[in-house]
């Protein structure tokens, strides 16, 4: 049986924690600053707590770790754990950069880890059948896919990490956006890159305490703590096929309620199209039958998507070889994202034009 150290003891660390049991492996060690908060998940799930990372990297009878800290601190103890001879479960973004993401999957290369993304939503339901629709040639050649999520006003513990800059690395584009574009990717392949262009806006955060919000997980609002980070964008991405991709996220916006789906992904061939909610329990499929377009509805099979994930991940370890996202995957996710970031216009200088 495999033994895991967890690093990161918040909402996503309970998530890894639990998986990791249920998929059969035993969680050895659970890392937080917090001890308490360690102390609390260790006796849920087992294993024993501590506060400092080291703790783990140097437990020799640790054979993997689970990275689910602050995205700041991504890249620094990947790159410890990789080199202290530990197989890498790295939640999401892979790091702040694709530079970060480069020198991750260089020391991986140099030590023979395996490094594996928390990209989960290829594990849900629909995005399970997505996959499997698209690979058995159902729609033909797609020529486009769109991938949107809009949260009617939220915006995560605005004033803390998740909407500083320097600790996060960005707002909902590297939150939630790279899910949708690993998701995008991964159903179609990951077809190569040819061009990004995008924008970036932050209009409601930066109000501060004039904000008004409907949801705000990751804790309540430090109204005077810091929000230097985008709370939505929309970006156009070309791949060397000809094929495109057309993303929008937002934590937050003057969405109407309920008259547009909250998100949505679809994918478009000359043989049929398929959309689906990201969280939802089936796909449409819409195509030709008899001289006439048709819309089928397709049941989403069962999953347990941090499960299912945990389950690729042991088995990964065990083959050597990366079934879920790998880390090349990851920097070409973060180089999409580091593309947005780079070719957005300051927001008063893209109204202004």
């Amino acid at each position: 049986m495999k033994q895991i150290g967890i690093i990161g003891a918040g909402a996503i660390g309970q998530k890894h924690a639990e998986a990791a049991r249920d998929a059969g492996a035993a969680v050895r060690w659970i890392a937080d600053t917090s001890f308490a908060r360690a102390a609390e998940l260790a006796e849920k799930f087992g294993g024993a707590p501590c506060d400092s990372a080291d703790t783990v990297l140097n437990d020799d009878a640790v054979d993997a770790m689970v990275i689910g800290v602050p995205n700041r601190l991504h890249h620094p103890l990947a790159i410890a754990a990789l080199k202290a001879g530990k197989d890498l479960l790295l939640e999401k973004p892979m790091a702040l950069t694709a530079s970060q993401c480069e020198e991750i999957n260089d020391v991986a290369t140099r030590t023979g880890r395996i490094v594996q993304i928390g990209f989960v939503h290829r594990y849900t339901a629909v995005g399970k059948l997505a996959k499997q629709v698209v690979d058995e040639g159902r729609l033909g050649h797609i020529y486009h896919a769109k991938a949107h999520l809009h949260i009617r006003r939220g915006v995560p513990g605005l004033g803390k990490w998740f909407t500083t800059k320097s600790v996060a690395g960005g707002g909902a584009l590297i939150d939630v956006g790279v899910h949708l574009i690993d998701l995008a990717l991964s159903t179609l392949g990951y077809p190569e890159v040819a061009d990004v262009s995008g924008q970036v806006y932050s209009t409601f955060g930066r109000r501060m305490r004039g904000y008004v919000y409907e949801n705000m997980w990751a804790g309540p609002p430090d109204w005077d703590g810091v929000c230097d980070v985008e709370d939505a964008a929309h970006a156009f991405i070309r791949f060397r096929n000809g094929a495109t991709l057309e993303l929008d996220v937002a934590w937050a916006g003057n969405f109407p309620e309920p008259a547009i789906p909250a998100s949505l992904m679809g994918f478009f061939g000359d043989a049929g199209g398929m959309t689906f909610e990201l969280f939802g329990d089936h796909a449409t499929l819409t195509s030709e039958r008899d001289g006439a377009l048709v819309d089928e509805r397709l049941e989403a099979p069962a999953a347990e998507p941090f499960r299912d994930q945990f389950a690729d991940f042991l088995r990964s370890i065990e083959t050597r070889e990366v079934t879920g996202a790998n880390g090349c995957q990851g920097e070409v996710v973060q180089r999409i994202v580091d593309e947005i970031y780079l070719n957005s216009l300051p927001q008063q200088a893209a109204v202004e034009a």
